[in-house]
C-alpha cells in the first residue's frame, strides 16, 4: 500500500454519490489523495435501446441542451463534493475532479480508470435512476463483481458514525481487509469491532435426526474460538498500530447461526456499525467466482451500511 493512498471516487451527482463522498471524507485518512470521477454521457441512456440513433432523426431532439444540462449539473455536484473534503479536512491539492467523456460504457469506463494505481474504489449503492425495489444500481453491482484488483466500497444511506464491523475467519482475504483499513482509516475517532460467526454442525441435515450432539457442538464452538485468538491479536496489532485506540477494538464470536452473512447484517445493525468490512472471497474461494458465498449475501441483506469488499 502506498504512503498516500489514491482514491477514486466514481460519482454521478445521485445523493448516493453524495453519501459516498461524505463517507469517504469520514473515512479516509487525510493523507489521502481523492479523485472525484464522472463518466459523461453525450446521449440519454434511452437512446442506446435498439440504437436509438440509427431510427430516428436525432436533429429533431434538443441532445445539445440535454449535453449542457448534464455538464452543468456535474460541474454543480463536483463543486457540493469539492467542498464536502475540504469541509472534512482534505487540503485542496489532495482533491482532484474528474469528468471523461463515455467511451465504451460507464462500468467499463470506471473500471478501466480504477487500474491506474488507485488504491481503492467507492461508489454509490444506487445512481441517479433509482427504483425502491431493486437496492443496487447496475453500475454499482457490475463494478462489485469486476472490481477484484484493489478494494471497492460501496455506499448505502448517510450514515454519522464511523463504527466498522469487520468480519474476519482468518482467511487470507479478510487479513488483507485488515491491512487496508490500517493504511487508509482516519484513526479518530473510529471503533471496530472484529466479528466472527460460527455455523452450527448440524446445519444441512436432510432430517429431522441431529447427528452431532451437543458436547460435538461445545467442542466445534471452543475449536473455533482457540483459532481465532490468534487472528483476533494480530488484527488488533495492525489496527492499533494504525493509530486506533486499543478501547475502541472489540471482539464478537457469534454462534449457532444459521447464515453468516445474516448475522453479520444483523449485528452490524443492532451494534450501529454504519461500515461492514470483509473478505471478498473465504477459506473455501472458488477461481471462477470473484465474490464469495458470505460477502455476496452480505452486499444484497446489508443494504444500508456502506460495504467494504477486499480481495
Amino acid at each position: 500500500m502506498q504512503n498516500h493512498p489514491k482514491v477514486l471516487l466514481a460519482v454521478d451527482g445521485s445523493a448516493a454519490s453524495l453519501n459516498a463522498v461524505q463517507h469517504s471524507g469520514r473515512m479516509f485518512s487525510k493523507q489521502s489523495q481523492m479523485v472525484l470521477f464522472h463518466v459523461l454521457s453525450e446521449i440519454p441512456e434511452a437512446f442506446k435501446d435498439l440504437d436509438g440513433r440509427r431510427f430516428i432523426d436525432a436533429q429533431k431532439f434538443p441532445l445539445d441542451k440535454w449535453q449542457a444540462h448534464c455538464t452543468a449539473g456535474i460541474k454543480d455536484f463536483m463543486e457540493v463534493a469539492h467542498a464536502v473534503l475540504m469541509e472534512a479536512g482534505f487540503e485542496p491539492r489532495a482533491v482532484e475532479v474528474r469528468v471523461q467523456d463515455l467511451k465504451s460504457g460507464i462500468a467499463r469506463d470506471i473500471h478501466r480508470e480504477s487500474q491506474r494505481g488507485y488504491a481503492a474504489l467507492v461508489v454509490g449503492r444506487t445512481g441517479v435512476n433509482k427504483i425502491n425495489q431493486i437496492t443496487m444500481g447496475s453500475v454499482a453491482a457490475k463494478l462489485v463483481d469486476v472490481t477484484a484488483h484493489i478494494p471497492i466500497i460501496v455506499v448505502g444511506e448517510h450514515q454519522e458514525s464511523k463504527k466498522i464491523l469487520l468480519a474476519l475467519d482468518g482467511s487470507k482475504s479478510a487479513m488483507r481487509a485488515v491491512k487496508f483499513i490500517a493504511a487508509v482509516i482516519e484513526p479518530h475517532p473510529c471503533e471496530i469491532m472484529l466479528c466472527h460467526v460460527v455455523r452450527p454442525l448440524n446445519l444441512q441435515q436432510l432430517n429431522a435426526k441431529a447427528l452431532f450432539t451437543k458436547k460435538h457442538e461445545k467442542e466445534w464452538i471452543a475449536a473455533n474460538q482457540r483459532k481465532m485468538v490468534p487472528v483476533f491479536v494480530e488484527a488488533k496489532k495492525q489496527l492499533m498500530h494504525a493509530g486506533i485506540a486499543a478501547n475502541n477494538l472489540s471482539t464478537e464470536i457469534l454462534t449457532d447461526e444459521q447464515s453468516r452473512a445474516a448475522a453479520i447484517a444483523k449485528a452490524a445493525t443492532d451494534g450501529g456499525y454504519d461500515t461492514i468490512a470483509m473478505g471478498r472471497r473465504g477459506f473455501t474461494s472458488v477461481e471462477d467466482f470473484k465474490l464469495g458465498r458470505v460477502c455476496r449475501k452480505i452486499v444484497h441483506f446489508a443494504f444500508r451500511p456502506a460495504l467494504w469488499i477486499v480481495s
